[in-house]
């Protein structure tokens, strides 16, 4: 990006017309409106928003202004008003006036800039010509794409006014309800409330107060609705209405990623909504400190951390869309949590932030967790998450908001913005001058060490400078030497650089130096190479027994990604095998190969998933395509 890039950006926020999101698109105007225009505008509606600049050629980060004059695209801008109003070519205008500006330059030149805010869920898809699944775009890192008629169908649905789970089910009765189940409810809910009128119904007349059961007046249908399947549901009967149902919790607390602990559907437990919540949170919220406090006589044990790590709990099962694949992940770690649900967000990443507003994708099934004195309505949950990890000076949450498959994901991290363990690590890398960086420059590090990777958008969460001087101080520490930039656009990435001038984080630090100390492992037997490696396996006694691996393949060398690769398929090439065997076979961290080789190799058509159409599923293995 060179110096002029950052001018525009400049003038573009001095006029109000650059985003929060920061996503940003030059197009030349030279021969009038271009085509690109209009895909943009509904890609940028149905994603995070975003700014169109017309007048601005960009060609390998670069721009150059087209010369046009503020006449010319004065006529460019009646033409765009004339369109975007022509329900022909845009279903819907969700501009305003003030959206949309001509803005005169030093030179004499103009460009035509065009501000386009997130459209509200309702207002979703927003498309091109009469046909919803052949024109609405979305925006990915690589630029604007085209919706898969998927796509589009989530988009209706999340955008109509019953919600989801009110759906009446065909042929489902309170026989398909475990009766613990809503027992325990009744328990739990008495203990919270115990005069509540609701109290006095039967199962059926509780479930119908609840959200569980509904009668439809216009119809004068009445049944099971989809909330109380999932809540109180068997297993079997939650599964045969949604195939894709799935819920997991995993505790992984020791340095090898595998889990140690887990709570999944595997035949031993009616694996609904309301079970998994009790079964796991005692888990999840187990080594939270446990105060002593008195509140109007009677001890309480909890404070506003275990209520915001509940308050994510609770978000991630409320805002779940159930009939896609995915499922509800909880991984508790160490030091951190991360909170996964399949479905889009129903508001924007910078509302979010924000605070203030609900819009929960499951209402029944949210007004059942309030009841229980679970979760808040009034839009205080992501107010009240961040306000208790800054209150703790942890690392601002992250949300992310995967596109293909639609997905949400918060990471909660119990660590402060510059830990020592992370500074003393760069010093390791680039030499002591890092201790002496203070300010903005050593959190982005510091971020790109502890998380893997680091973004503009990321950083904006918890940096107080603008979009713009964020992108200046990255490059500046690309020139440095410190990072190495990957991707384009809103999606890049930036990674820490090694001495060999490759990306670096603690997640590749083991590809050089195996540590194997303290670990279970057993290798008699094995055939490891370990030619040219650091490997320590002091006190070492790995048993992979119960895993299909055969470790006479081992290695603990550094290869390069191209035999890394090589050996990855050669490794799999007989049959199926998981990321955790690939890792031990390969001894190379499990999530490095997880996030940034498997990916590739399944891409590019090498390697093939058990599980094509559910990437995420528990038990997804790995083979080399025959």
């Amino acid at each position: 990006m060179d110096n002029n890039s950052f001018a525009y950006y400049d003038l573009l926020e001095q006029n109000d017309l650059l985003s929060e999101s920061f996503e940003l698109e030059f197009k030349s105007a030279k021969g009038g409106l271009p085509k690109s225009l209009w895909e943009s505008y509904s890609a940028f509606a149905n994603t995070e928003g975003g700014s169109i600049v017309l007048g601005i050629t960009e060609k390998d980060d670069k721009v150059k202004v087209d010369g046009l004059s503020k006449l010319d695209l004065r006529k460019y801008q009646d033409d765009f008003w004339n369109q975007i109003n022509n329900k022909t070519r845009v279903n819907v205008n969700i501009l305003s006036d003030k959206n949309v500006q001509i803005i005169e330059l030093e030179d004499g030149a103009a460009i035509l800039a065009i501000n386009v805010p997130p459209a509200d869920y309702k207002t979703k898809p927003v498309y091109l010509g009469t046909d919803p699944l052949r024109g609405t775009y979305k925006r990915n890192n690589t630029g604007d794409y085209l919706c898969t008629a998927e796509e589009v169908r989530q988009m209706i649905a999340d955008g109509m006014p019953t919600k989801p789970d009110a759906r009446i089910l065909d042929n489902f009765t309170l026989e398909d309800i475990d009766s613990a189940s809503l027992f325990q409810f009744r328990q739990v809910f008495r203990s919270a409330k115990p005069s509540h009128p609701y109290l006095k119904e039967d199962d059926k007349g509780l479930l119908e107060k609840i959200g569980g059961w509904r009668r439809d007046r216009h119809t004068r249908k009445e049944g099971l609705t989809v909330a109380g399947l999932l809540m109180f549901g068997k297993h079997l009967s939650i599964i045969e209405a949604f195939p894709d149902f799935h819920l997991d919790y995993q505790e992984i607390l020791n340095t090898s990623n595998r889990w140690t602990d887990r709570v999944f559907p595997d035949g031993t437990w009616e694996a609904n909504i309301f079970q998994f919540y009790f079964k796991v949170w005692p888990k999840l919220s187990s080594s939270l400190p446990m105060p002593f406090q008195l509140q109007e006589g009677q001890r309480k044990d909890e404070n506003t951390l275990h209520e915001a790590l509940r308050e994510a709990f609770v978000n991630a099962l409320v805002h779940a869309d159930y009939s896609i694949p995915g499922g509800v992940v909880v991984k508790k770690f160490a030091d951190y949590f991360v909170f996964a649900n399949p479905g889009n967000l129903l508001i924007t990443i910078d509302q979010y932030y924000r605070g203030g507003i609900s819009v929960p994708r499951n209402n029944s099934i949210q007004t059942m967790f309030i009841l229980l004195g679970f979760g808040e309505k009034a839009g205080s949950g992501s107010t009240r998450i961040l306000s208790a990890w800054e209150g703790y000076h942890w690392r601002k949450p992250d949300i992310k908001v995967d596109i293909k498959p639609s997905r949400v994901e918060l990471s909660l991290r119990m660590e402060s913005l510059l830990p020592q363990k992370s500074i003393d690590h760069l010093a390791r890398l680039f030499g002591d001058e890092v201790r002496q960086m203070y300010g903005e420059g050593l959190v982005v590090l510091t971020t790109a060490e502890i998380e893997g990777s680091i973004s503009n958008t990321r950083l904006q969460r918890f940096m107080s400078a603008h979009p713009s001087e964020i992108s200046k101080l990255l490059i500046s520490l690309c020139t440095n030497g410190y990072l190495v930039p990957s991707g384009k656009g809103r999606g890049t990435v930036y990674r820490l650089k090694t001495p060999d001038g490759s990306s670096h984080s603690l997640f590749t630090e083991l590809e050089g130096n195996v540590d194997t100390s303290g670990a279970n492992v057993d290798t008699s037997g094995a055939n490891v190479d370990t030619s040219g490696a650091n490997v320590d396996t002091s006190g070492a006694n790995v048993d992979t027994s119960g895993a299909n691996v055969d470790t006479s393949r081992m290695i603990a060398k550094r290869l390069s990604p191209n035999e890394l690769a090589k050996f990855i398929l050669e490794s799999c090439r007989k049959e199926f095998i998981s990321v955790d065997e690939i890792a031990i076979i390969v001894t190379r961290n499990r999530d490095y190969l997880k996030n940034m080789v498997i990916p590739k190799l399944v891409a590019s058509g090498q390697l093939e998933r058990l599980y094509p159409n559910n990437i995420n599923h528990p038990d997804q293995k790995y083979r080399a395509k025959q």
